[in-house]
Parts: structure tokens; C-alpha cells; sequence
């Protein structure tokens, strides 16, 4: 969904590496510009879940 400059997608994300796993939704928040992404902002459902993840 958009409103002016901002889009917001509703995503669900999967990641894999050893022997850990994850799998969540999220929200990403995009500001465009001239036609381009200027900005970003990730959302994950679980924040502590995913930064368990990544270590």
C-alpha cells in the first residue's frame, strides 16, 4: 500500500545457515523518490528471534 512518497509491503522472510533456521513476517517500509528507493526500513515480527539468528 502507498501514501505519497511511502510504500509499505507486507513480506515473509526464510533464512538458513548451519544449523539454525528462521521464518517470520515483516513489514518493509520504502520512501521513493524520482522513480528510486531512498530510503528503507525493515520490520520483523520477532526482532530478538532474528538478531538470535543472525548473532
Amino acid at each position: 500500500m502507498g501514501n505519497g512518497d511511502l510504500v509499505a509491503a507486507t513480506i515473509h522472510f526464510t533464512g538458513r545457515h548451519a544449523d539454525a533456521s528462521m521464518s517470520m513476517d515483516g513489514v518493509d517500509l520504502l520512501r521513493i523518490g524520482n522513480g528510486r528507493i531512498t530510503e528503507m526500513w525493515l520490520f520483523s515480527a520477532d526482532p530478538a528471534a532474528e538478531d538470535a539468528f543472525w548473532g
